[in-house]
């Protein structure tokens, strides 16, 4: 009868040894978390932009402007017929460095963060004294119906679903509106132009209207319309600015 096989006998650790593996685990864990926390407080705390001496001119000299510009239209009355029910807006010009923070609002309610965005809005007297506060950034009037019909069919565009969608078809209106009444893009610009009970609705669908200027550029930019410029209120000449933009645009 053959001995019995030995087995090997189990290599075992010490109780101490294993006790400083875990103290050294915790340590590093430790060191980690800290050093984490400490990267995210530089992160917080990096140095502002050096700023030079022009930028605090600049900003002294436009708040300076604005303020006497605000002044003057406390004493001036906007005169917009009470025929004009939308008006076209778009943004023609920017700065570099700072802007006054009632117009940087302003701006940014009317989605106008960029250049040559465009937006469809309806009239009252608060829209009108809201476009007097950033006419310098702006151009604006009182479209036409063909200009609109343009508009909407050459470059709008929906979000359907979160995502940026060109209004090309009837089928995109009838699925979004076929219970307010609206089956085709006629029915879309029809709403907008006589501003009906949809006209919210539409809007809040619609995305921001971006645009090519007019063939050789605003000219200008830094004058009024009234003098030959060309921020400010156009009134219904706007409307040929816009047929001659929405003709060089493409999708």
């Amino acid at each position: 009868m053959s001995d019995p096989v030995e087995q090997p006998a189990l290599t075992t650790v010490p109780t101490a040894l294993l006790r400083k593996r875990r103290q050294l685990n915790k340590e590093r864990v430790a060191r980690a978390v800290e050093k984490k926390l400490q990267d995210q407080k530089k992160a917080g705390k990096a140095k502002a932009p050096f700023k030079r001496a022009e930028y605090f001119v600049n900003e002294s000299y436009r708040s300076t402007m604005n303020a006497k510009r605000m002044d003057r239209l406390k004493h001036t009355i906007a005169k917009v017929p009470e025929s004009v029910s939308i008006l076209f807006v778009m943004r023609i010009t920017t700065v570099r460095g700072p802007m006054p923070q009632s117009v940087r609002k302003i701006l940014q309610s009317l989605r106008l963060n960029e250049l040559n965005n465009a937006v469809v809005v309806k009239r009252s007297d608060k829209m009108i004294e809201m476009l007097r506060v950033v006419e310098p950034y702006i151009t604006w009037g009182y479209p036409s119906l063909r200009s609109v019909h343009n508009l909407v069919f050459k470059y709008g565009y929906g979000q359907v679903k979160d995502e940026k969608v060109a209004l090309s078809s009837n089928t995109i209106i009838e699925n979004k509106f076929a219970e307010q009444g609206m089956l085709c893009i006629e029915d879309l610009v029809k709403q907008l132009y006589e501003v009906g009970q949809h006209f919210d609705a539409i809007t809040k669908f619609m995305c921001v209207f971006k645009l090519t200027p007019p063939k050789g550029g605003f000219r200008r930019v830094a004058t009024p319309f009234k003098q030959n410029g060309a921020w400010g209120n156009r009134a219904r000449p706007i409307k040929t600015c816009m047929i001659d933009m929405v003709s060089r645009t493409l999708r």
